[in-house]
Formats: structure tokens, sequence, C-alpha cells
């Protein structure tokens, strides 16, 4: 992979520039933010991505959209909501306690992880699995992707837990900011090694979570892949309406 660079998402361009100008004060809380078509000209980009990028930083709450007067500053968004305990597990979890390592090795990357990593499909990363258990039996299944360059020279090459936060580790070694997080759901059945590992019937319902940790830049530091079986989970979040 050496030689090869992914562009970085035009909308992350977008979404990072802007929010970087509120955090320095470029854009203070309660400044108007440039319209829609000024962030066009200025990133050479399409209205849908000036859209889906203005979304995710009023979703998250940098700014605010006024009906006919265009996008407001807010400013940093106070910590408030909390990743929800599957994910905050499937990128924090200290390794030592309740998980069973599956397998810990370079593999090549499925078109799935390939995508959340912004690599070429079929480019080698490491991976480490592993099953988390429970005193009545497996509760989930997850497999971590980290690109090579960022994996080699620290424990995820290791046959062995690691102890701690993975993501603060890959931080203090590689002096890398982990920022920020994506996440995307589905369903399907379980595979047939799923099911033998999680102790469930081939006919289960799976709800399958990749997590994404970004760095400030937007570039992926690491994704994980959760699989757990519909019949033993549920998911329930709060979080606030404005």
């Amino acid at each position: 992979m050496a030689g090869y660079e992914v562009p970085t998402p035009k909308y992350l361009r977008v979404l990072n520039t802007v929010r970087e100008r509120i955090e320095n004060g470029t854009y203070p809380p309660g400044a108007a933010l440039p319209s829609e078509s000024q962030l066009c000209n200025e990133f050479n980009v399409s209205r849908p991505t000036v859209l889906k990028a203005l979304g995710i930083l009023k979703q998250d709450g940098w700014i605010e959209s006024q009906q006919g007067k265009g996008s407001f500053v807010r400013g940093r968004p106070p910590a408030g909501r909390g990743a929800p305990a599957y994910a905050k597990d499937a990128v924090e979890l200290d390794e030592t306690a309740r998980v069973e390592l599956l397998h810990v090795g370079p593999v090549l990357a499925a078109p799935r992880i390939a995508a959340a990593l912004q690599i070429p499909d079929g480019t080698p990363v490491y991976e480490r699995r592993r099953r988390t258990v429970a005193d009545a039996g497996p509760v989930d299944l997850v497999a971590t992707f980290v690109p090579v360059e960022i994996a080699v020279g620290t424990a995820i090459t290791k046959p062995e837990p690691i102890a701690g936060s993975v993501v603060e580790h890959l931080a203090r070694l590689k002096q890398v900011r982990p920022d920020y997080v994506t996440e995307a759901l589905t369903a399907r059945t379980v595979s047939a090694e799923e099911a033998e590992l999680l102790g469930v019937p081939a006919d289960e319902a799976a709800i399958v979570v990749t997590v994404t940790v970004h760095q400030a830049s937007g570039e992926p530091l690491l994704t994980s892949l959760i699989v757990m079986p519909g019949s033993r989970h549920e998911i329930e979040d709060v979080y606030p309406l404005s």
C-alpha cells in the first residue's frame, strides 16, 4: 500500500475545515456561515456535498440553521450524548477482561472494511478478532481492522491482550489524534462460523455495526465490525430533539 493515497471524501473536507474555523475563532459563536453557494465555490464541490457536511455539523451541535437566513455558529458542542455501550466496547475495551481473542494477524481488507478505511479492496490490514463472553455465554463478535502503517510497532500486531484502550494505545505510540466516530448499522443472517461461535441457530438474525474511528483530518484510524445476535440484543438510545 506504499505510495497509494486515498483522497479524503469531499464532504469531510468541507466539514473538517468549517469545524476547524469554528474552533479557532474564524467563525465565532453567533456568526453566520458562508452561504451554500460560497462554500460550493470555495471547495469546488456540489451542493449535496455541502448540505451533507452542514447536516452533520448541525446534528452534532456545531451549527444551527434558521429558515430563510442560513446557518449560524453555535460553537463547540458540550460533552453530552456518549457512545452506545456496544460501540464504546468495540474501540475502548480492555481486552484483558471478558474477551477471548480468536485471531490476530494480517488479512486482506474485504470491500466493506476497505471502504471504511478508505483503501483499495484487498489491501493488507491487521485484524484483531475477539468474542465477548458473559456468564450466560457469548455476547458478540468484534473484529477490529487497523492499517498496516498504523499497526506496525504497536501491540495491535501481537497475539496477546491489550490492557487499556486500544485507541489510546495507538494515539500514544503513533502520535495520532482520534477525534470522532462514524457508525453504520445493518442486519443480516449469521454465517455458519458466527452461529457456531455465538452459540445461536443457523438462521439467527444478527445486528451488524461498523464503527470507524477518524482522526481530526478525517483520515480513518481503525474500523471495528461488531456482530450481535438479534435475540440477545436491543439497541436503545436517548438524545435531545434540538
